[in-house]
């Protein structure tokens, strides 16, 4: 038998079609009679849908959508399909783009969270009986905090919920003392905590327990420098994750095989792909760029359809060594996050993958100067970066190699400030951000 945790995610593609198939017919019908967000949005049209392929005739959901919704109906929206007595958890998005979106979940929608996650963290290398250093914020309602733990919990693991808010030494040293296999955390806290640990303890991560580590809520775990970086560091396997609060927190993960993160979500959402620019679906197929738009088909609380998460992906296979039959993807971020440099799209972790790649010349950390409105200039990219101190390189020639490797590479001119290591603020609890809002120089 495969190694999974859940038979549906071995389960023969038209089988998983075919499920999807009659899940969307009764989603729709409830979000219609329950919503009164798509009541009035998608009631007149809801007879046209009949099949998977139908649902390009409904408009999409965007983020604005939810956050007019929660302000014209406290506290939880137009969109509620639930009765307020049916909820029972309240999560939170982080906000960094706007207001947060709470979303709210009953019983059935927990288990419906859990069996997602679950499998996300199995095809991550955890196993039933596993000690978990939980590392993601605790804070705020961040949806990896509560929820990864629910997750894992699910699975059968023993959770270490002490969260990035408890700061180095705290982690570091009940890693040392409890001595757990697993660790979930952003790639920074990965990397930072392992960068930590010869000062805290007096010796490397690689000494320590942790052979298993996820990393999701932001860019880096896919990417092969960064990657290898945080396995070097911790001498312990390291596979990415994803997914978003809108939905639980985690559906998305890569295998033993590690090369794009399997779809975990069988019979809990579908997945389209859509060309961000003309909104035309795209068919999945091996090699396919585009938009991810996800449609619940088992949710009661808050239901969303055809919801834009803003994820640009390619499609990396349709089948895996593994026996997993969901696809993988591969990430390249947030279409809020591309930048338009002279009409070049670039993705900032696609900067800090070849920046991560001249290590120990830099650290790894960066800030991307935004210096002009929006996401589009045609002046050079502004850059800081920092310099390890065991480089013997001087910041000029560190700098002039960075620039010519980004416009080999990306085909995008920079203007590179090289500043001393210590000098860019680490993520700590919070996500890392690689673009900075700044004044005109």
């Amino acid at each position: 038998m495969t190694d999974v945790f859940d038979e549906l995610e071995v389960a023969p593609w038209n089988e998983v079609s075919r499920l999807h198939e009659q899940l969307l017919q009764q989603q729709l019908d409830y979000v219609v009679e329950r919503s009164e967000f798509y009541r009035d949005r998608i009631g007149a049209l809801r007879g046209q849908v009949r099949s998977l392929e139908d649902l390009r005739y409904l408009p999409f959901t965007a983020k604005d959508d939810v956050r007019q919704s929660l302000l014209a109906k406290p506290p939880l929206g137009l969109h509620l399909a639930a009765e307020p007595s049916e909820v029972v958890q309240i999560q939170s998005s982080s906000g960094t783009t706007g207001m947060p979106t709470f979303v709210a979940a009953t019983k059935r929608d927990l288990e419906t969270w859990n069996s997602m996650g679950a499998r996300v963290f199995y095809a991550n290398g955890f196993r039933p009986g596993d000690w978990v250093m939980h590392a993601y914020a605790m804070g705020r309602g961040f949806v990896g905090g509560l929820v990864n733990i629910e997750h894992l919990q699910h699975l059968g693991c023993a959770v270490i919920p002490l969260g990035a808010e408890s700061g180095t030494e705290r982690l570091l040293r009940a890693i040392d003392h409890l001595k757990p296999r697993a660790m979930c955390a952003t790639p920074s806290m990965v990397a930072y905590l392992g960068a930590a640990a010869q000062d805290v303890l007096g010796k490397p991560a690689s000494e320590l327990s942790i052979r298993a580590i996820s990393v999701g809520g932001e860019p880096g775990g896919g990417i092969p420098a960064i990657r290898e970086n945080m396995e070097q560091l911790w001498g312990a396997d390291v596979r990415d994750m994803m997914g978003g609060a809108d939905f639980g927190s985690t559906y998305w993960a890569e295998c033993d095989e590690k090369d794009g993160m399997h779809l975990c979500s069988q019979g809990a959402l579908h997945v389209e792909l859509i060309d961000p620019d003309t909104l035309d679906p795209i068919p999945i197929s091996e090699g396919a760029t585009g938009e991810i738009v996800y449609t619940a088909l088992r949710r009661e609380a808050t239901p969303l359809v055809r919801y834009r998460m803003g994820d640009i992906v390619t499609v990396s296979s349709l089948d895996c060594r593994c026996g997993r039959t969901g696809f993988k993807i591969k990430t390249h971020g947030r279409a809020d996050d591309m930048l338009i440099v002279r009409g070049v799209n670039v993705f900032p972790a696609a900067i800090k993958d070849i920046v991560m790649q001249y290590a120990p010349d830099t650290t790894g950390y960066l800030k991307i100067d935004l210096d002009f409105d929006g996401h589009s200039t045609y002046e050079p990219l502004r850059l800081r970066v920092e310099m390890g101190k065991a480089s013997v390189r001087t910041p000029e020639e560190l700098g002039a190699t960075l620039e010519g490797v980004l416009r080999d590479q990306l085909t995008v001119r920079t203007v590179i400030q090289i500043v001393p290591e210590g000098s860019i603020e680490r993520p700590g609890a919070a996500k890392e951000k690689l673009l900075e809002r700044v004044g005109r120089p």
